[in-house]
């Protein structure tokens, strides 16, 4: 079963970081984060910085859709666009999700 690359993802530039494996000091150089040289330690923090941008932009079409039902945003284009990124977001997380619990049950597949 050969798993399919992602390639130019625009909007989650932090997954870039996933090449720059075994680069000692090139990865979690986020403020506040512990720096890691692992596989795991490294797509564990470029899913979760993915995560918080999916969060953000869920939580910017939440606020647009409150100013909207209150009468504050007059342009419904600024809603539609960011409840769509939202959905976007959401619907790419959850096939990186499936698609990094099917490796996972893959390597746990295979015998030593």
């Amino acid at each position: 079963m050969a798993l399919s690359g992602i390639t130019a993802i625009s909007g989650l530039g932090s997954l870039g970081s996933i090449g720059s494996i075994g680069a000692p000091g090139s990865i979690g150089s986020s403020p506040g984060r512990a720096r890691s040289t692992d596989v795991g330690g490294t797509v564990s923090l470029g899913f979760s910085d993915a995560l918080e941008r999916v969060q953000k932009s869920i939580d910017q079409a939440d606020g647009l859709a409150q100013q909207l039902a209150t009468g504050e945003l007059t342009d419904i284009h600024e809603y539609t666009v960011a409840a769509s990124k939202a959905q976007l977001g959401v619907q790419l997380t959850v096939a990186m999700r499936n698609q990094l619990l099917s490796a996972f049950q893959e390597v746990m597949r295979t015998q030593l």
